[in-house]
Order: C-alpha cells, then sequence, then structure tokens
C-alpha cells in the first residue's frame, strides 16, 4: 500500500518537476562530481609529497579546492525552490560559457612558466579559494550558475561584499592561471571577468524584484564589489 501511494504521488508530479530534478540538481551535481574526484587525487597526491612550506600551501590549496567542488555538489542537490529568476537565453549563454571558461583557461595552448611567480600566484588563489568557501557554507542551498534568488543571505562574507563567491572565483582564476597562462589563457579569463560582472548585475536585478523590501536597504548598505567591514558595521 505505502509502495502504491509513493507511485501515485510520483505520478502526480509536473513536468516541471522533473525538469528541475534532471537539469537543475542532478545534471550540475554529476558535473562538479568529476572535478570532486580530480581533487581527491590531488589532494591524496600533496600527501605523499609533503617536504616544503610549498608543498603544505600547495595542499591547503587542493584542500579548498576540495571543500569548494564538495560544496557544489551538496548545493545543488539540495537546492531551495527559486523565487525568482533569468532564464533569458543570453544569460544562461554567458553565466555557463562564463563558469566553464574559467575552468578551462589553464588547460590553453601557448602558456608558460614564470617560477618567480609561482608562489604569489598560489598565495593569491588560496586566498580566492578560502573566500569562495566561505561565501559558499553561508550561501548553502541558495547557489546558482544562473541568476535565481532563494533567499536573501546577508551573514557572514554577505556583511562584507553583496558578491563574496564571485569575488573569490574571480582572485582564484587569477591566481591559478597568473604564473603560467600565455594569451589565450588571458583572454579566457578576461572574458571570466566579463561574464561575473555581467551576472553580479543580472543576479542583483531578480533580487530586487524577489525581495523588494530588503533588498535594496542590503544594498544600500553593502558594497557591491570590494568587502568593506568599516561600512558593513555601520
Amino acid at each position: 500500500m505505502i509502495a502504491a501511494g509513493v507511485k501515485d504521488d510520483l505520478s502526480k508530479r509536473p513536468a516541471g518537476y522533473w525538469r528541475d530534478l534532471v537539469f537543475s540538481r542532478l545534471l550540475p551535481a554529476l558535473f562538479f562530481s568529476l572535478f570532486l574526484a580530480r581533487q581527491l587525487l590531488f589532494v591524496w597526491g600533496g600527501l605523499q609529497s609533503l617536504r616544503t612550506a610549498t608543498d603544505y600551501l600547495f595542499l591547503l590549496q587542493q584542500c579548498l579546492a576540495l571543500a569548494y567542488f564538495t560544496l557544489l555538489v551538496v548545493l545543488y542537490s539540495m537546492r531551495l525552490p527559486a523565487r525568482g529568476t533569468d532564464h533569458r537565453l543570453g544569460v544562461i549563454f554567458i553565466a555557463f560559457t562564463g563558469t566553464f571558461t574559467a575552468i578551462a583557461a589553464s588547460f590553453l595552448p601557448g602558456g608558460g612558466h614564470r617560477a618567480w611567480l609561482v608562489l604569489p600566484a598560489d598565495i593569491i588563489a588560496t586566498i580566492g579559494l578560502a573566500y569562495s568557501v566561505w561565501g559558499l557554507a553561508y550561501l548553502r542551498r541558495s547557489f546558482s550558475i544562473i541568476p535565481e534568488a532563494r533567499r536573501l543571505v546577508t551573514g557572514g562574507p554577505y556583511a562584507l561584499s553583496r558578491h563574496p563567491v564571485y569575488l573569490g572565483e574571480v582572485i582564484t582564476a587569477i591566481g591559478i592561471n597568473l604564473a603560467t597562462a600565455g594569451w589565450l589563457g588571458a583572454i579566457a579569463i578576461a572574458y571570466f571577468i566579463f561574464a561575473e560582472l555581467l551576472r553580479i548585475r543580472w543576479e542583483e536585478g531578480v533580487l530586487s524584484r524577489a525581495f523588494p523590501g530588503d533588498y535594496p536597504e542590503y544594498a544600500r548598505r553593502v558594497p557591491r564589489y570590494v568587502p568593506n567591514p568599516f561600512r558593513a558595521r555601520g
């Protein structure tokens, strides 16, 4: 009887429910699971080769990247229903291509190896990853690549600037590619930053419409890009 009731309940689900389940939850979670598995290998390799201070920095960076992709998999699987969204074709195209351009930048040909930049680049990437993980830990089930509104998050890093995850991702992308990127990689990172700036504008429009009573005051009080703890406390 219980099985029959569950079957009847599932059959009553609208088509939109299944589209959201497959395309907005399962497929993104599976995609980021590939990077999660890759990071597990990097962390394991880092543990096997700890000799110098830079090795420990590399391991910290890989652990943060592992936490980042773990959060993406978990958050995509458990996201809250969207209260507002922007599903224009151009918005979706730029949001996804910008995200994947940042991932692909380090694999593009034409790069080199600037040894004098390796340590600064690793420090920058580690800071960016730490800030991104902190932002995701507060954003939790409201994360999305496409501009969407689920709940208004104003605590933690969101009390310092309105888009800490985007800021952390930009810092990370610059750090990861600083010592190795060629012209193609630099163009890819420039496009990624351009896409992030557009996503910020579109996301703010969605949030303003979804939370008309709260978001304008939050936007007035907290800076858009660069964290300002003194202004956030005022």
